[in-house]
């Protein structure tokens, strides 16, 4: 990769530190908002939702996802794993609902 994650987390910390400094409104103990790229808990569940919902898509619509390659071929993988997975998959689904009502 052209950017490893300690180099990203250190771009995000020094934004967030450089922010602080210029005092841009938020409170002392406030802490930046982090997208889902950058939360491991928030990109697993991205990832258990996307592989759900290729599965819900090959179950109702076989044809849509019979090729291979390029992009259709990333949404065939993910059903593909969710077909051969999916009690691993329900119970990471479940323990990701667990985890965020006790958030």
């Amino acid at each position: 990769p052209l950017l490893s994650a300690h180099c990203i987390s250190s771009i995000i910390f020094e934004s967030r530190r450089a922010s602080e400094a210029r005092g841009d409104g938020r409170e002392r103990g406030e802490r930046a908002r982090m997208t889902a790229l950058f939360d491991e808990q928030s990109l697993a569940i991205v990832a258990v939702l996307f592989i759900c919902t290729c599965t819900y898509i090959k179950m109702r619509a076989p044809t849509l996802l019979n090729t291979r390659e390029g992009f259709r071929g990333i949404l065939w993988k993910a059903a593909r794993i969710g077909e051969r997975l999916s009690p691993w998959v329900g119970l990471v689904c479940f323990a990701a609902g667990i985890g965020v009502l006790l958030r």
